[in-house]
């Protein structure tokens, strides 16, 4: 019985800990990136400017089909990154962080001829704006930075970690935040990020009235997150459509389109 007991609580513990990104680490690799990369190239010839994402906590991929299915009409590639099935996982769980799997993609998308990565953009949702915001350290040296950032919503690990942005000029950063956005009430990420704006000058904030969590998404569907709260998500066209004329507005000049 006491070695029954025993094993029991040995799987136990290893379930846990796979549940648990400080438990189970993965070292990523560029060809593990690569096997969990999806390319979308506009129509026609020369060399097009891209835009590569991190997922949220969810871990799909929704709201980046359908950004780079616009961004593909405006002539911008797309590289979306399955950051959670890299892991081996469907969701991006607390504590996890992945912004070096950008900065991979990067590298696999400079031997693209169809791809101009001396202009490319970060952009991610919410867990994954954070991660768009704190990703400078990756894109130096042999790469280049970023010529924008878009930060949809970030959250994840609260207000003093989710609004720290290490990305400085020449890189752009926009961040964007519905008022009826319930992180906010839980963990002020979005007064923070409304801060940063005010004492980096490379950074704007973007408020979107009427608009919740995730208002780019398709579905109407509500998670727990900030130890168990409820965030409620409505789709909002209207934001959408804001925040698409903002981008437009940065981009075409910025990247000659």
């Amino acid at each position: 019985m006491n070695c029954i007991t025993l094993k029991g609580i040995v799987l136990l513990i290893v379930a846990l800990c796979f549940g648990l990104s400080s438990c189970a680490t993965v070292n990523i690799t560029p060809e593990m990136v690569q096997n969990n990369l999806h390319v979308v190239i506009p129509e026609g010839n020369g060399k097009f400017p891209v835009v590569i994402y991190y997922q949220g906590t969810g871990g799909h991929n929704r709201r980046a089909e359908e950004w780079a299915s616009w961004f593909k009409t405006m002539g911008v590639a797309s590289a979306i990154v399955d950051n959670a099935w890299i892991r081996h996982r469907k969701r991006n769980p607390t504590g996890s962080r992945y912004t070096k799997d950008a900065a991979f993609a990067w590298d696999l998308l400079k031997t693209n001829p169809k791809i101009d990565t001396s202009r490319f953009a970060l952009m991610g949702f919410s867990r994954g704006g954070g991660q768009a915001l704190d990703a400078a350290r990756h894109f130096k040296g042999k790469r280049v930075a970023p010529s924008f950032v878009f930060a949809l919503y970030p959250g994840g690990w609260g207000r003093r970690d989710t609004c720290l942005c290490s990305h400085r000029k020449p890189t752009k950063v926009h961040i964007f935040y519905g008022d009826l956005d319930d992180i906010e009430e839980y963990d002020g990420t979005l007064s923070a990020c409304r801060n940063l704006a005010k004492w980096k000058d490379n950074v704007k904030f973007h408020l979107l009235y009427g608009a919740t969590h995730c208002y780019d998404d398709t579905k109407i569907f509500s998670f727990y997150c900030c130890g168990g709260k409820q965030v409620s998500v409505m789709p909002n066209p209207k934001a959408v459509e804001k925040t698409k004329a903002i981008i437009e507005k940065a981009i075409k000049p910025g990247w000659n389109l």
